[in-house]
């Protein structure tokens, strides 16, 4: 294949290249022959132009370009009962676990696309990843306690592809956070993505805490396959970022299989956060539902464009996505679209539902009349609204960190006290 370089890529990803960091972590041949799969298929798919209706609301013309791609990053594993190694659960870097569990790890690294409107930054990361959390989960074994992983960029000023691949086997029960950090103050670009693999019977929990730097780029992707009579949750709170433009793909391909896919944004001053959804509905009798839910101060930017899809096997399905997002600057916007691609007539609930706009003037007297001035009134009305989602959350170190971390974008930590009366 040679050395070609991707052109107009935001990253000058090559065989060398690609090469070198499989040398540096010493990777076997399959790990190896995979990047390069993975590189060509980088070579050959298309960047977004800003013609495509997924990507017309975030320019790339922006993006920071760097050849200086990070080998790895701070990664703190903390698991919440050490015998948990002694039973077969494997939380560690991508690197070690690749060399160290093969087995475990070759049968779903890189099996899937992701989704398409991201096609060329999932292959570009799985080409060239060099930090990142493996999670194995045995059959059977349900985990007590939220593992967490706490991923740091040291440097905003360049790129980092982490690549986060979670195996739950069947009929076993996590917990996983991740919180990704990056100082402030430099352009680069955060490059994330995870991949969840539920098999038949198995219950995953999964909640992504992106708190990265004010000038850093984050475009990265989630893919969720869901097995057989599967739970999963999903959970991003985006507080940080300059721009984060995020594709879920969720593929619910086994009978049975349920999804709830949930979302915080809390953005500030010039932030721009882009989700894009895809919720494919494939097998029988599969749920998925969507809420994702923004709040949006100074000029920040919102864009939600969510599919659902139901493909015509998924016979006696139900799904619904829902995306609201609290105007609290008339500088502040935001621009949700639904869409539904429905193939079959023999469903249970399929719908939508979007909104956009201010706080109620009366909910905000109502507040004021309770002795609140217009901050402590606009926090608790944002707590409440928020409630939503929060209520979702039983996992309390989840709901702790998550708290804390819209506390900061949004106002005081007393805004969110947990006895507080939402209105």
């Amino acid at each position: 294949m040679g050395a070609e370089v991707i052109e107009a890529r935001p990253l000058p990803l090559d065989a060398a290249l690609i090469g070198r960091i499989s040398d540096r972590q010493g990777e076997a041949d399959w790990l190896r022959e995979l990047r390069r799969s993975w590189l060509q298929r980088a070579l050959e798919t298309p960047f977004p132009t800003g013609q495509e209706e997924e990507w017309r609301r975030v320019s790339l013309k922006d993006l920071p370009r760097s050849g200086d791609l990070l080998e790895g990053a701070d990664f703190r594993p903390e698991l919440p009962d050490s015998r948990l190694a002694d039973r077969g659960v494997v939380f560690t870097d991508l690197a070690a676990a690749a060399r160290e569990h093969a087995d475990l790890v070759q049968p779903y690294l890189g099996r899937g696309d992701g989704v398409a409107t991201h096609a060329a930054f999932w292959a570009l990361s799985l080409a060239g990843w060099t930090g990142g959390t493996f999670l194995y989960v045995p059959r059977g074994l349900e985990v007590d306690g939220t593992l967490i992983a706490r991923i740091t960029q040291p440097r905003a000023d360049a790129t980092f592809l982490p690549h986060t691949l979670v195996v739950a086997d069947e009929a076993s029960s996590v917990t996983l956070m991740e919180e990704l950090v990056s100082p402030d103050g430099s352009p680069g670009w955060f490059g994330g993505t995870v991949d969840i693999h539920a098999l038949p019977g198995a219950r995953v929990r999964y909640a992504n805490l992106q708190r990265l730097g004010d000038q850093v780029w984050n475009i990265g992707a989630q893919r969720v396959e869901v097995g057989a009579d599967a739970t999963v949750t999903t959970l991003n709170t985006e507080v940080g970022s300059h721009v984060t433009k995020l594709g879920l793909d969720l593929r619910m391909s086994g009978k049975g299989g349920t999804s709830l896919l949930l979302g915080l944004l809390a953005a500030g001053d010039d932030q721009h956060i882009d989700i894009n959804s895809l919720q494919d509905l494939i097998a029988d009798h599969t749920t998925s539902d969507l809420l994702y839910l923004s709040a949006l101060y100074d000029h920040a930017r919102a864009g939600f464009y969510g599919v659902t899809r139901v493909e015509e096997t998924a016979r006696q399905s139900s799904s619904y996505q829902e995306c609201r997002n609290l105007l609290l600057s008339p500088n502040a916007g935001a621009e949700p679209i639904p869409v539904l691609e429905i193939k079959t007539n023999d469903l249970l609930r399929c719908g939508h539902g979007a909104t956009a706009g201010a706080i109620d003037p009366i909910q905000r007297f109502y507040a004021e009349s309770r002795g609140l001035d217009a901050g402590e009134a606009e926090r608790m009305i944002v707590r409440g609204f928020f409630e939503q989602v929060i209520a979702k959350i039983p996992v309390e170190p989840v709901r702790t960190a998550m708290l804390a971390a819209l506390a900061e974008r949004i106002g005081h930590a007393e805004a969110f006290d947990e006895t507080e009366v939402a209105v």
